[in-house]
């Protein structure tokens, strides 16, 4: 029983050694951590030299790796190893504190920046050299130690075996069991090395699909906006070295909003995927089709001249323009086109920027236009963002001004009221239109603002008035955006004091295009206050006599395109007599505009018009020339 125990004794402690040479293999890890440190180094210098392949990604993607390798440091064996020695545990905690400083300043890093980094980078050179080293001269002598041990066993259970001939059938009976668990062992590790095989083909498969993933866009399959610019940028610089010309065409589908908001996301989804494969269909060999978001599409071709860049452009617009059959509907879409020239645009982001620009004035021509960017572009581009600079600071150099231009009665001639109007006086500009700022302030949000201020400005005249004559102000439908518009208009009037019946906010009928329930919400709360709502330019929208039925107005505006041709026109005076008719059966005032003749003036006495406005009685003026109101 002894010699048994002795012999399975023995036998378990080679199991041990034999363990002992598949644990140590600490100097590979920490190898491999100087050799991924080594080559962070190298793509570091390379990135900051501007050498071809080195992006940010891959020093991101070197540096991500780097780190992995400093956590396997603080684990297993590899920590016991490192936390024997003061001096390893230290250079691994500067290590790992320069890595984690060049991470925290990665997307602020420029050549300048990583070129300073590279000596302090390169001190650590010699000592993770030195510890791979000492790592290595470890791992043999702990091998070398596990060999020996080996030996010794083999040497104690081959003279135990001898002298134990005699119990030769349990030895044997102990050896077969043996090697049963042996074999047992070796298949498990066969089985071990199969999983991980295939578990590294997964890994790989992953990868590819997370890499496409990245530059294709997930609903077309086509090349995103990250390829387009890789592809772009790689072709300008074939341009550059000689070879064909770098053309950018952009597309951008015109109704296609439409379609999602009528049939759904669904058929507009599908729809995008079949205008992808028309765009594959289509194009020529070697382009590269694009899908930069939404319903923009964009080709990178080459070696185009601008006529046969307009031919390849409008081709392509002709296929992506027939129609579509999606689900039982029939659809129809426009598209415009921007096309855009290499020529010697040191960045990618310019040669992109002048595409935009030529699509946006193909946009502004309407469906169908294709525009081919050309220098005045640019420069108009920057006439229209100084124009907006100039127009945001407008009221802060006080460069804004009300003026008043009086509502009379048609037969008495009366002043019933005035209509407060927005003027612009720039010093290099001159007096600007408010039909040329009005809508940049729409578009860049300053409408708000600006409405307060006329609303104001003009509520503070009127009060100081001794008639109480009415003061109307104009609303853009842009402010009816904002849920708080009745409140502000509120807080105005209770702050200038003036009586809310003596306020008329005149609106268009755009305003009231959607019939959007926040704008008839502000409305009934302006009447609720007792304002009266006028409608501006009525019979100039799409669907007059629906925007009266949709809410009780106090007054219609005839707008002064009706009126110039009022006493030569029967037509132009059976529309204003129509118009003035309506108001009657309706109980709303009407006013006419633009009146500047007695003639005028006496065909709208005869129609019924009950107000009228216009250079007649007075040009609108500034608050200083009504002083006789006061």
């Amino acid at each position: 029983m002894l010699a048994t125990g002795y012999i399975a004794y023995v036998i378990a402690e080679r199991q041990t050694s034999l363990q002992t040479f598949l644990r140590y293999n600490d100097s590979w890890a920490i190898s491999q951590m100087l050799s991924e440190y080594l080559r962070l180094e190298e793509r570091l210098a390379a990135f900051a030299l501007g050498a071809e392949g080195a992006d940010r990604d891959e020093v991101q993607l070197r540096l991500d790796i780097i780190f992995s390798r400093l956590e396997a440091m603080e684990q297993g064996t590899l920590q016991d190893f490192i936390e024997r020695n003061p001096e390893h545990s230290q250079l691994i905690s500067d290590l790992s504190n320069l890595l984690t400083k060049i991470d925290s300043q990665f997307d602020e890093l420029d050549a300048e920046k990583i070129k300073a980094l590279l000596p302090e980078m390169n001190s650590f050179d010699k000592p993770l050299t030195a510890l791979a080293s000492s790592s290595v001269t470890y791992d043999v002598s702990v091998i070398n130690n596990a060999q020996q041990e080996v030996r010794q066993l083999h040497l104690i259970y081959t003279g135990v075996a001898g002298g134990l001939i005699i119990f030769g059938i349990a030895l044997v009976v102990l050896l077969m069991r043996q090697n049963v668990l042996l074999n047992r062992a070796h298949g498990r590790m066969q089985r071990l090395t199969e999983n991980l095989q295939e578990a590294s083909g997964e890994l790989k498969t992953q990868n590819d699909l997370l890499e496409h993933s990245a530059h294709h866009d997930a609903l077309t399959g086509l090349p995103n906006r990250v390829l387009f610019r890789q592809n772009l940028e790689a072709r300008m610089q074939f341009s550059r070295d000689g070879g064909p010309v770098a053309v950018v065409l952009l597309f951008d589908l015109d109704g296609f909003k439409d379609v999602n908001d009528t049939l759904g996301h669904d058929v507009g989804d599908l729809l995008l995927q079949v205008v992808a494969s028309r765009f594959r269909a289509s194009s020529e060999k070697g382009d590269l089709i694009c899908r930069l978001g939404g319903d923009e599409f964009a080709v990178i071709s080459a070696d185009l001249c601008p006529v046969s860049a307009y031919a390849y452009a409008q081709h392509l617009m002709e296929v992506i323009s027939l129609p579509y059959l999606i689900n039982d509907h029939e659809i129809k879409i426009g598209t415009c086109s921007g096309v855009a020239i290499f020529s010697d645009e040191p960045e990618m982001e310019e040669l992109f920027k002048h595409a935009d620009l030529a699509l946006y004035e193909a946009k502004a021509m309407g469906t169908g236009h294709i525009s081919i960017f050309q220098p005045y572009m640019q420069t108009r581009l920057l006439e229209k963002k100084a124009f907006e600079a100039d127009l945001l600071s407008a009221l802060k150099n006080n460069e804004m001004a009300v003026f008043y231009q009086p509502q009379v009665n048609t037969y008495t001639r009366e002043i019933c009221g005035y209509e407060a109007l927005l003027r612009w006086k720039h010093p290099q500009r001159g007096s600007v239109s408010p039909a040329e700022f009005i809508p940049v302030a729409e578009k860049i949000g300053l409408i708000h603002e600006l409405g307060d201020w006329v609303l104001k400005v003009a509520s503070e005249e009127a009060a100081s008035w001794r008639e109480p004559l009415k003061i109307a102000v104009n609303l853009s439908p842009f402010e009816f955006i904002a849920p708080d518009l009745v409140q502000r208009v509120e807080a105005i009037l209770r702050e200038t004091g003036l009586a809310p019946q003596r306020l008329e906010l005149e609106i268009t009928e755009s305003a009231l295009l959607n019939k959007n329930e926040l704008t008839l919400q502000a409305l009934r709360g302006f009447k609720a206050m007792g304002i009266q709502i006028a409608m501006d330019d009525f019979g100039t929208g799409y669907s007059s006599l629906g925007s009266l039925s949709s809410f009780p107005f106090d007054k219609i505006k005839i707008d002064r395109t009706f009126i110039h041709d009022l006493t030569t026109n029967p037509d132009a005076r059976a529309i204003v007599e129509l118009v003035t008719g309506i108001g009657q059966s309706l109980g709303m005032i009407t006013i006419a505009e633009g009146i500047e003749t007695e003639e005028e003036l006496e065909c709208l006495k005869q129609v019924g018009c009950d107000q009228v406005q216009g250079y007649l009685f007075g040009h609108p003026v500034p608050a200083c020339e009504l002083k006789h109101l006061q």
